[in-house]
Parts: structure tokens; C-alpha cells; sequence
């Protein structure tokens, strides 16, 4: 399982991924990249997008529930977080596709999917379109941003209608509180699996 190492924090502020008991910042500098499979990867993958969420969206939703700049609290149940699930996997699987190379990513992404599926007991098609229609909806949202944190912020707002909940100007025009989305951005940054990091320490494959 990669989890965040509660035993010490990197220098740009991230904490560091361990994986195996082994902490990744290490393993290229011991023995170069250490081989992963997609099989491994995947799983290692849609645990953590699990663990990050049953740990986090209660947090996200209290955050939203107290939010002053609402004139009514939204009420977010910390059982309604399909929605919200769906958000954090379709934001890194975005991010997933632009740091894999060509044919790696089609088929990382099609296990995650169908692992994901498989650990959420739904049909595998029916996320796969469920992915796609939501990866359109946040492009459309954050454009031309391609910043997939930002973009996760826009998409919570559409798919758990929280436009009504705002002030006339803001659910007038359907548009997300900057205030709000600003703290949101924040938080949503600590649902983002380190590809990047994975890529610069593993070999896939």
C-alpha cells in the first residue's frame, strides 16, 4: 500500500511515499529504478485514492458545511461521497494519462478503472463512461486551465450543486465562490497521487 510516512516531511512541504517500507526519494539513489508492474502499480493506485477519500471527505465536507460565505449550509452527508470519489479518481487519472508514456497510460488506465470498479462493486463500463462524461464536464469547467486540482474544486461545486447555496450574484450566475474554491483548491491538493514521483523512481512494466 503507498501511504504518506508520518515520520517526517520532505522540504517542498509534500510528504514523502513509501512503498514496501521503502521511502521512493531513496530508492534511485541506492539502486536505481526499482521495476513496478502495472498490475502492482494499479492496485497500489486505487487503494490509496480509496484511503485518501474515506479519510478526507468528511473533512472536505465539514469544510463546506460550515463555510460562512454560504447563506444556508449545504447539509453534505459524510455517506454522499460517491460523487466525490469519482471526482479524486477522474482528477488523477487526468494527471495519470499527461505523466505515463504512450500505451502505458491506455493500459494503466483501463486497470485502474476496472480495479476501481471491482473495489466499489459497480460495473466496469459503467465507470469507464461515468469517468469520461465527468473528465469532459471538469476540462469544460477549468478552461483552458489543465491545473486537475482546480479543476476538482469546479467539479464538486457542479456535482453536488452547491451553486444554490450560495449568495444571489454567485447562484445567479452558477459559478463557484472564489473564496470558497480557494480553500477548496488547498484541500484538494492532498488528494493527488504522486505520478510524477512514480515515474521519476520506477520503472513501469
Amino acid at each position: 500500500m503507498l501511504k504518506s510516512d508520518e515520520a517526517g516531511r520532505r522540504i517542498d512541504g509534500r510528504d514523502p511515499w513509501i512503498f514496501a517500507g521503502t521511502k521512493i526519494d531513496m530508492i534511485s539513489t541506492l539502486f536505481g529504478k526499482k521495476r513496478i508492474t502495472e498490475e502492482k502499480l494499479a492496485n497500489v493506485f486505487i487503494n490509496t485514492v480509496l484511503e485518501m477519500c474515506a479519510e478526507g471527505y468528511p473533512l472536505v465536507a465539514a469544510e463546506l458545511n460550515e463555510a460562512p460565505e454560504f447563506e444556508e449550509s449545504p447539509g453534505l452527508s459524510e455517506d454522499d461521497d460517491a460523487r466525490f470519489l469519482l471526482i479524486v479518481l477522474t482528477a488523477n487519472l487526468m494527471e495519470m494519462n499527461r505523466a505515463l508514456g504512450p500505451g502505458v497510460d491506455k493500459r494503466m488506465h483501463a486497470l485502474a478503472v476496472s480495479k476501481f470498479a471491482q473495489a466499489t462493486g459497480q460495473d466496469c463500463t459503467d465507470v469507464e463512461e461515468a469517468v469520461r462524461a465527468l473528465r469532459d464536464r471538469m476540462a469544460r469547467l477549468n478552461a483552458p486551465s489543465k491545473n486537475s486540482v482546480y479543476a476538482m474544486g469546479k467539479a464538486l461545486f457542479l456535482e453536488y450543486d452547491l451553486y444554490r447555496f450560495q449568495e444571489e450574484y454567485f447562484r445567479a450566475t452558477r459559478s463557484p465562490n472564489p473564496i470558497v474554491l480557494k480553500r477548496l483548491n488547498a484541500l484538494f491538493g492532498y488528494f493527488m497521487f504522486g505520478w510524477a514521483e512514480v515515474t521519476e523512481q520506477y520503472r513501469i512494466g
